[in-house]
């Protein structure tokens, strides 16, 4: 079976059907195109393009009179820092940006695939980081939409750039006055 767009999500319903769930990893809901196995044994060929870009935790994939099909997200082991104030999240989100990992939050709290060299420099700076098993399931993104610059309308071509600093002016006077 292919699925080419998600259905909905089954968070907030209440289902009388047959759950078929469909585990993943959470580095596996960002592929765009992959095959996969439900738990009773279901083939699945994911192909999403366009917006729906992603899989989520709780998306319907395929429903029926009798079945429908979930993605779980399974745990793994994760680092885990509390996001104490805004200059420290800020910091360590640094860091762990510059370094190309992904990063979670959960509430008040900063997730992350456990990695050992992170969690030693997290312990080294002072971070109390923990480690636990939890669902990696809102990654933050910095990606830009690629159209999203092409969206936009304003543009400052055609604005006149005015200087009113009384320093700069007076250090421009004699020049000027000498070009006469």
């Amino acid at each position: 079976m292919i699925i080419t767009e998600i259905t909905r999500n089954i968070q907030g319903e209440q289902i009388n059907k047959r759950l078929d769930s469909l585990a993943i990893e959470w580095y596996e809901s960002t592929k765009r195109i992959q095959r996969l196995r439900t738990a009773e044994g279901m083939d699945i060929a994911v192909k999403l393009l366009g917006n729906t870009s992603s899989l989520q935790d709780g998306d319907i994939l395929y429903e029926d009179e009798e079945k429908i099909v979930v993605v779980t997200i399974k745990p793994c082991e994760v680092i885990r820092v509390m996001a104490i104030d805004f200059f420290r999240t800020a910091f360590v989100s640094s860091e762990i940006g510059n370094k190309h990992l992904p990063l979670f939050v959960e509430a008040n709290e900063l997730l992350m695939p456990y990695e050992r060299s992170m969690y030693e420099w997290l312990a080294k700076q002072g971070f109390d980081p923990q480690r636990c098993e939890r669902q990696l399931l809102r990654q933050l993104n910095a990606n830009v939409d690629p159209k999203h610059h092409q969206k936009m309308k304003f543009s400052t071509k055609n604005i006149p750039l005015i200087i009113n600093d009384k320093a700069f002016m007076n250090s421009q006077a004699p020049a000027a006055m000498n070009e006469d």
